[in-house]
């Protein structure tokens, strides 16, 4: 079965997979902050995706 393919918008100016506003990542991965298995909101999520843009 093929991953599905998805638009993801992205408004971190600093991250090498932003361009013009979209993620061009092969991969994102998305994680639970502070170690948690779960998260209630979104605010508890973070992108690891993330590579500082230099």
């Amino acid at each position: 079965m093929d991953a599905p393919r998805i638009t993801v918008k992205c408004s971190v100016e600093n991250c090498h997979y932003n361009k013009q506003r979209l993620c061009y990542a092969d991969t994102l991965e998305v994680n639970a902050m502070h170690g948690k298995k779960n998260a209630e909101t979104s605010d508890e999520t973070r992108c690891t995706t993330f590579v500082e843009h230099r």
